[in-house]
């Protein structure tokens, strides 16, 4: 039972198949823990602007969420890849100069919402999230248990919130850490009325709140 709600309901088994990040339905995700991703799945970004270091599936994923997605890519043959299913609130580019990816976000017009590091020079892009952040903004470190120092420098040095979202998540046999970090003055909007939406293999209560 157990092994069936990871590989069917969640669909890992069909990202193990296929080598891509999708969800059961085969719409994309990001490579991020499935609890990181039930999370943001809850979340209303439709106002909000998405920097990202590092490309894929992702992008897609934020492209049908956010206003606008700037994303940062420094494999080429990747960004071959990918560059022409962008979305028209989207921009992917190559960058294989680490000055110059990691100071891409720079060119981005204003600040940005939600800052993803799931690429190359963690620390480095990091440093640069003080400048570029929005007020209330969030950032998304993935694989924040391989990147201590970084998630130290977020957390310690920028007073930064840090919820870890731990376990498994599309294609790896193993489970892993995705990291956010809120601004202490963060206000983000549920999707729904409410707050937690039941997660893919929850039980379902319905009506009154269930009792102890």
């Amino acid at each position: 039972m157990n092994f069936s709600t990871l590989a069917i309901k969640y669909g890992q088994y069909r990202t193990i198949c296929k080598w891509e990040c999708i969800d059961a339905d085969n719409a994309k995700i990001p490579w991020y823990t499935y609890p990181a991703i039930e999370y943001l799945n809850g979340i209303d970004f439709k106002k909000m602007t998405v920097f990202e270091y590092g490309s894929g599936n992702s992008s897609v994923y934020w492209a049908s969420r956010a206003k606008f997605v700037y994303s940062v890519e420094h494999d080429k043959e990747w960004y071959e890849k990918i560059k022409g299913a962008i979305a028209d609130n989207q921009v992917i580019e190559l960058c294989e100069d680490k000055s110059e990816y990691v100071n891409a976000i720079t060119r981005l017009a204003g600040k940005a919402d939600v800052i993803v590091i799931d690429g190359l020079y963690r620390m480095a892009c990091a440093e640069l999230v003080r400048d570029h952040l929005s007020e209330g903004g969030i950032v998304i470190l993935d694989n924040a248990d391989w990147h201590r120092a970084t998630s130290r420098y977020l957390r310690h040095d920028l007073s930064l919130l840090q919820v870890d979202f731990h376990g498994f998540g599309p294609i790896n046999p193993y489970t892993w850490t995705t990291s956010i970090f809120f601004a202490r003055t963060a206000c983000l909007q549920p999707l729904m009325d409410s707050q937690p939406q039941y997660s893919i293999a929850a039980i379902k209560k319905d009506g009154a709140e269930a009792v102890r």
